[in-house]
């Protein structure tokens, strides 16, 4: 299939060139600065949300210096977990199930990985484990699926990006929304 620019795409070509060590390496670090920049965003204004209600109840908090460490640990997690095709099965489907049925997966991952943070806090700090699931989302069902809904919510532009990069290579979709001249595009489907 031809992408945007013009150019045929690595799955399409008759033998693609299998890239070096060092421009993988550079590929996976690039994506790991996106991904890493996007959950930072993602958990500091959740921090920040915390901390505001927190506040309207008389409690004083501040923990943005784990947004940014979860954002690492998270981009990693999501890393591995692109590696071992966790979305392999949803690659039969429309790009619309793929998008959603990866944020829901993640959104689980990452809700997953959370708890285990916070359970591993309260481990460290001496406190029983019941205590790290209270602090996530007020320890109730409710609390849970509010928090899954966000985070779902949260990942369908991320993994939405990063089809449209899939389909039309990411060197289009770079251009496309990051530079300053007017181009236009033309998809062609082979």
């Amino acid at each position: 299939m031809q992408n945007a620019m013009g150019t045929t795409s690595a799955a399409s070509a008759a033998a693609p060139e299998k890239p070096s060590l060092k421009a993988r390496a550079l590929d996976e670090f690039r994506h790991y600065v996106v991904i890493t920049l996007y959950l930072w965003l993602l958990f500091a204004l959740f921090s920040l949300y915390r901390r505001m209600i927190l506040q309207e109840n008389g409690i004083s908090v501040w923990a943005q210096s784990f947004a940014i460490i979860n954002a690492l640990v998270f981009a990693k997690v999501i890393l591995l977990a692109q590696a071992l095709h966790l979305e392999a099965g949803l690659r039969k489907y429309p790009r619309i199930w793929i998008v959603l049925g990866n944020a829901f997966l993640f959104g689980i991952v990452c809700i997953a990985f959370h708890v285990g943070e916070d359970a591993t806090k309260a481990w460290w700090a001496g406190r029983p484990l019941s205590t790290s699931i209270s602090d996530f989302g007020g320890g109730t069902v409710s609390g849970f699926l509010t928090i899954g809904a966000i985070f779902f919510v949260a990942l369908i532009p991320f993994f939405g990006m990063q089809e449209v990069a899939r389909a039309i290579g990411g060197q289009a979709l770079w251009d496309l929304f990051l530079t300053g001249r007017t181009q236009a595009f033309r998809l062609i489907e082979e």
